[in-house]
């Protein structure tokens, strides 16, 4: 079939001049739809309202417009604003890689949710689903050429194929912040003292004091494997990974059975030996914990520690669990929520095994904030 004259038909018909191509949809204020709407309706001007499109789009996708596109790229210039003054440099970084160098870095899920496709010229390739493990695989073959420790920040769009929950898209807007190399224990408590300073920019003003629960930020701590030696102790090699999804999913029955029932109604065992090799960690966890609470006691920021959050995160292999949302993490794991929501404001922890896993040796600890959740909090806490 030769080539069809602009605007024209199959079957010979033109399209008439200013109609939209079919299967489009006028959008409100949208100037291109031509002379046969001038008239009707204005172009949009600095007063109009929020607003966001998904219809007509691919499933799980969205287009922001108006306000909705000047409040995200507000939201955006502060907290980069934030990250400069800390000594964070921007990476800009592509939205397509090469499939295989991921194999050894993702697992499980996290494979499946990448979108691939072969290319033109039969490269197997991925839109960009994560950030972290593209930023590792690029910088692991350099670490020797840069001067440690490395402090970088990232924003864009990760698109992955995940199921569909009231807020969760397949494809949305990031911001995480990395910092490679240095002390380790040193470094984990700036990197969350970060995190809560940039949740708190996010969210505006401080909240008055008696403003109550609907205000405060919640934010989880973890170990990763925490929990390992005593699934393994309670259940066994074949029930184990059984036994870290009832934990995670809060069955304060299979808890209990376990003798695990303190980790899911207080977060972590009051016998911290019970967890064998990890209770040191957990106890250096507890010390993290009252210093950050002693730190933002007046920002309404709740910090808990609490390891059924994340039970799944297995790092032994006899527990096959550990390929979920947060697989890579290897060492302290934390999440942040807003009251009365399931799905994280943003999520972080140390992934040092991305980088050995890489043949590069270097320390590594970061975190992602979404960018529509957090314009979500900020929108509820002007209202409020």
């Amino acid at each position: 079939m030769g080539p069809r004259a602009r605007g024209q038909r199959p079957g010979g018909r033109r399209r008439p001049r200013g109609a939209p191509a079919p299967g489009a949809l006028p959008v409100r204020g949208d100037d291109r739809n031509g002379p046969a709407l001038r008239g009707r309706r204005r172009r949009p001007g600095p007063g109009d309202a929020a607003m966001k499109i998904s219809a007509g789009l691919p499933t799980g996708v969205s287009a922001s417009l108006f306000d909705s596109a000047r409040r995200r790229r507000r939201l955006e210039a502060r907290l980069s604003a934030l990250l400069e003054e800390r000594g964070f440099a921007e990476v800009l970084l592509p939205i397509l890689d090469y499939f295989e160098p991921y194999r050894p870095l993702l697992t499980g899920r996290r494979l499946e949710q990448l979108y691939r496709f072969v290319d033109r010229d039969g490269q197997l390739l991925v839109l960009r689903g994560d950030f972290t493990p593209m930023l590792a695989r690029l910088l692991a073959p350099h670490l020797d050429e840069l001067e440690l420790p490395l402090r970088l920040y990232y924003r864009g769009d990760v698109v992955r194929h995940q199921p569909l929950r009231p807020g969760r898209m397949r494809e949305y807007s990031q911001l995480g912040a990395e910092l490679l190399g240095g002390d380790e224990a040193e470094a984990d408590e700036k990197m969350l003292a970060l995190f809560f300073d940039l949740l708190l920019e996010a969210r505006g003003e401080d909240p008055a004091p008696g403003d109550g629960e609907e205000h405060t930020l919640r934010v989880v701590l973890g170990v990763a494997g925490a929990l390992d030696e005593a699934l393994l102790a309670a259940a066994g090699e074949r029930e184990a990974s059984d036994l870290a999804l009832r934990i995670a999913s809060r069955d304060r029955t299979a808890a209990r059975r376990a003798g695990l029932a303190d980790v899911v109604e207080r977060g972590y065992p009051t016998d911290l030996s019970v967890l064998g090799g990890t209770g040191e960690a957990v106890s250096e966890l507890l010390g993290l914990r009252d210093r950050l609470s002693s730190a933002y006691r007046d920002a309404a920021i709740e910090v808990e520690v609490d390891l059924a959050e994340f039970a799944a995160a297995a790092l032994d292999p006899r527990i096959g669990v550990g390929d979920g949302p947060r697989g890579y993490y290897d060492g302290l794991m934390f999440a942040a929520y807003a009251p009365g929501t399931a799905l994280a404001l943003g999520v972080g922890g140390r992934y040092d095994r991305v980088f050995r896993s890489l043949s590069g040796d270097c320390s590594a600890v970061g975190f992602s904030l979404g960018l529509d959740l957090l314009l979500e909090l900020s929108v509820a806490e002007a209202r409020s």
